[in-house]
């Protein structure tokens, strides 16, 4: 015979398991677009590569290249490697500059995460001198990385 206390036990473990689901299909959806965030920034760096590849130069670049080889045409050396560098100059990898950018402002923030973890130390070790000095120091670290961030979006 199954009992009523029975039912209410059932009711609650799968009241409690659609609540679970419920987490679990939420983190999903945020896993599945961080996945298409990623696919798309490391598309953009996958395109911008390939046209490192095989690149070709706009007119303007041509232009200015041309102009510098025949501004120093006694020396073909010197006038070379003067319009390669206008050449390698005009090639742009924005993506490329801003995904680096954000790679050195990580780093910089673990370098500031360190220092205020040395400071908690530094305070529990009576050190009080030290861990403001540290906790100023990763705060000045942190203004460091908001800056390379914001010289990477100009």
């Amino acid at each position: 015979m199954v009992r009523h206390s029975d039912y209410a036990e059932l009711e609650a473990k799968c009241a409690a398991l659609a609540a679970d689901n419920d987490k679990a299909m939420e983190a999903m959806k945020q896993a599945n677009e961080a996945v298409k965030l990623a696919h798309s920034k490391f598309s953009k760096l996958a395109a911008e590569n390939a046209g490192l590849k095989y690149q070709e130069p706009t007119l303007p670049a041509m232009m200015a290249c041309l102009e510098a080889f025949y501004a120093d045409e006694d020396v073909p050396e010197r006038a070379m490697m003067a319009a390669y560098n206008i050449l390698r100059k005009s090639v742009g990898t924005p993506d490329t500059d801003a995904f680096l950018a954000e790679v050195r402002a990580q780093g910089v923030e673990r370098y500031a995460a360190q220092l205020k973890s040395e400071a908690e130390l530094a305070d529990e070790a009576g050190w009080d001198g030290a861990a403001k000095f540290l906790i100023s120091e990763s705060g000045k670290v942190q203004a460091f990385a908001a800056q390379i961030r914001r010289e990477a979006a100009k």
